[in-house]
């Protein structure tokens, strides 16, 4: 599983920079996004399906998705490109997730987290807190998405967290990007860009409070 992997994670490297579609779709994205939303308008059954398997291929092979959620803005426009491109990068996470947890977590644990208290004791902390590190890793764009998804199989934090910290924290991001393939200009638009900083602050308090003032969450009954 793990050789079937890497020969998808170098399949998918040479297809997006070492063939000419690949570079077309790179240097003319606008071009591409308007032949995609052609193809959109004729196939709208499968459109929505086929969108979603290559956003999930492109995060288990660990490929940048920002593009794909401009295809999904230039194909769907704005309100579903959104929607879609959340699903997509759900599943992506979910299944990046679990490859990493079924391949590798258990002798991850045994090789050194066994062997070693402090990494046994930060396993535990994530576990614990499992949805607000998933949060902060979308929100703060940190640790590139399939990466994190794999790092995230590693630990304790569990599939529930993975799901939901993907699908409230990729908001503001896959905003941006599918509203620049919807061809609204959000760079120019203050007010767009405002709504987008103010709701990437709301989504963090959560996190913040949790840090700094942790008995908050437990008055709530939340650990």
């Amino acid at each position: 599983m793990i050789l079937i992997l890497v020969v998808l994670i170098v399949a998918a490297l040479y297809v997006l920079f070492f063939t000419p579609w690949g570079g077309r779709l790179r240097a003319e994205p606008h071009a591409v996004g308007k032949e995609f939303r052609d193809w959109v308008g004729s196939h709208r059954l499968i459109a929505p399906a086929v969108f979603i398997g290559l956003y999930v291929i492109a995060s288990v092979c660990l490929l940048p998705v920002w593009w794909l959620q401009i295809l999904g803005g230039a194909g769907f426009g704005l309100i579903m490109g959104v929607g879609w491109s959340l699903i997509g990068a759900t599943l992506g996470a979910l299944a990046s997730f679990g490859m990493s947890r079924g391949l590798l977590a258990e002798w991850v644990q045994t090789k050194f987290e066994a062997r070693h208290a402090k990494l046994r004791e930060l396993d535990e902390k994530l576990g614990h807190n499992g949805l607000m590190v998933v949060m902060a890793a979308r929100l703060t764009h940190v640790i590139p998405f399939g990466i994190s998804n794999y790092l995230f199989g590693l630990t304790r934090i569990n599939w529930v967290e993975v799901m939901l910290g993907t699908a409230m924290g990729n908001v503001p991001m896959i905003t941006l990007y599918t509203a620049i393939g919807a061809g609204w200009h959000p760079l120019s638009d203050w007010r767009f860009m405002t709504g987008l900083a103010v709701l990437n602050v709301l989504l963090l308090v959560p996190i913040a409070i949790r840090y700094w003032k942790p008995g908050a969450f437990k008055k709530l009954g939340v650990e």
